[in-house]
């Protein structure tokens, strides 16, 4: 047992005591000990639980769904605040309105909408507003076990600086929202657009240390994020490249259970052995995590040149590119030749030769890292302003992609993301930053209802 207190249920005569009991896997509220507990709430994300607080934004009440009503229970408001922080991520709380006030639209796409949300302190957070009506108009459990999965490993990787942090759960009559703690710098894909040349090798060695450092624990969780790319890290702060973060984990897996073969993650990102595998062999293909350092490689390319490492406007193009995978022949000048090792080292095509993250970490030097990394905080960046570039918020899919075969158009509707380098040519595929749930070939919805939330811009 992890807590327990007195709970009353108010009735019309006479209210009842009841004891509460949280457990790893249940809530269990009864008369008392000795007796078999009248209500058991499994802790598991099938159900939600309600909360009631006063204008002083104390909690006085909690309601959870037992026969088709909500049964609700009052206590002493700390041990009620006790509980819903047991509780964070284990189970969808309900009305997210009585925590947070909207405040901005900052992302939209065809599943999803990304907007700031306030708490009571003023605090401002990111809340990801996943519509119920995308999850399950297709009528199978894949969009919403994906969700699901996402959330799971999410609250499974709590303690590193370098992963975003998944800090809440809640789920609306019509919409699913994540709560994530609010970046404010942009991704690493832009941050690099805005530099006038490439990086320094002391920068190069700091973004590094901090993406290796986050990936191997990843790993150590037991998990591949598959989606490695500079989209998928974003600057905690503005102009600075301290506190990066690892975001969007919708394709993540486990490494310890057999996941059915997919083609998924990026073009131009995708470990080669992942598009190399032929039909009669993908049912016996098993991901490992070395996909996720094929990606990292990936990236240090082009924070050494300002270029793609493959690069095309045509997707079947790209994708050949990256299945051959055929490396620069020499070394990029400007850089030493330890740094050149660990870019060849993570884009061996081989990924029993590929480097670990665990090999990457012992070439560079972490103590040497750790000192930069305290002097970055004072480096001046200079930055190439285009004044004609302009952002987009959405970029569906005009004309699907034929792909080769049935199979692989399956997988790579279901889990092909776009990158931000080819959003306005021939690859139209939807990209958001930090959505997880991508599927390109769905016709999106102008709108969907984001309840409690009021006059939220489209």
């Amino acid at each position: 047992m992890i807590f327990n207190c007195q709970v009353i249920r108010k009735h019309l005569l006479v209210d009842k005591v009841y004891q509460l009991q949280i457990y790893d896997d249940r809530i269990t509220i009864g008369l008392n000990n000795r007796q078999l507990p009248k209500y058991e709430i499994p802790l598991n994300l099938t159900n939600r639980i309600s909360w009631r607080l006063n204008e002083k934004q104390q909690f006085m009440e909690f309601g959870i769904k037992y026969n088709d009503y909500v049964k609700w229970f009052s206590g002493k408001p700390d041990n009620l605040q006790r509980i819903k922080q047991l509780l964070t991520n284990k189970i969808f709380n309900h009305s997210i309105s009585t925590f947070y006030q909207q405040s901005e639209l900052i992302g939209s796409g065809a599943s999803s909408k990304v907007i700031t949300i306030i708490d009571s302190n003023k605090v401002k957070y990111a809340a990801k507003c996943i519509s119920k009506d995308y999850i399950t108009k297709k009528k199978t459990p894949d969009r919403l076990n994906r969700l699901l999965s996402e959330i799971t490993i999410l609250r499974s990787l709590l303690n590193h600086q370098n992963v975003i942090q998944l800090l809440d759960i809640f789920e609306g009559d019509s919409t699913y929202y994540l709560i994530f703690e609010y970046l404010q710098g942009d991704t690493l894909h832009k941050f690099i657009k805005q530099q006038i040349k490439p990086l320094s090798e002391d920068v190069i060695r700091i973004i590094l240390a901090q993406l290796l450092q986050g990936i191997q624990y990843i790993h150590s969780n037991n998990y591949i994020h598959r989606d490695i790319k500079l989209e998928n890290i974003v600057l905690s702060n503005k102009q600075s490249i301290q506190n990066l973060k690892i975001i969007d984990f919708g394709l993540a897996i486990s490494s310890t259970i057999f996941t059915p073969f997919a083609i998924c993650g990026t073009p131009g990102y995708i470990a080669p052995e992942i598009l190399q595998q032929k039909e009669p062999n993908q049912g016996q293909f098993r991901f490992t995590n070395k996909v996720d350092m094929f990606g990292i490689g990936v990236m240090l390319f082009r924070m050494m040149t300002k270029k793609s490492l493959f690069d095309s406007e045509n997707t079947k193009e790209l994708l050949s590119l990256n299945r051959k995978c055929q490396l620069p022949k020499s070394q990029i000048h400007g850089y030493s030749n330890e740094l050149n090792n660990l870019l060849f080292g993570l884009l061996e095509s081989n990924p029993i030769k590929r480097l670990s993250s665990k090999d990457a970490l012992n070439i560079i030097n972490i103590t040497q890292m750790s000192q930069e990394l305290q002097i970055s905080q004072f480096t001046t960046f200079q930055y190439d302003q285009d004044d004609f570039e302009v952002e987009h918020s959405n970029d569906f899919a005009n004309t699907p992609y034929q792909f080769p075969n049935k199979f692989l158009k399956y997988e790579l509707e279901n889990s092909f993301h776009c990158n931000e380098d080819h959003k306005h040519s021939s690859l139209h595929k939807s990209f958001q930053l930090s959505f997880s749930l991508r599927f390109s070939q769905d016709i999106p919805k102008q709108d969907f209802i984001i309840e409690n939330f009021q006059n939220i811009p489209s």
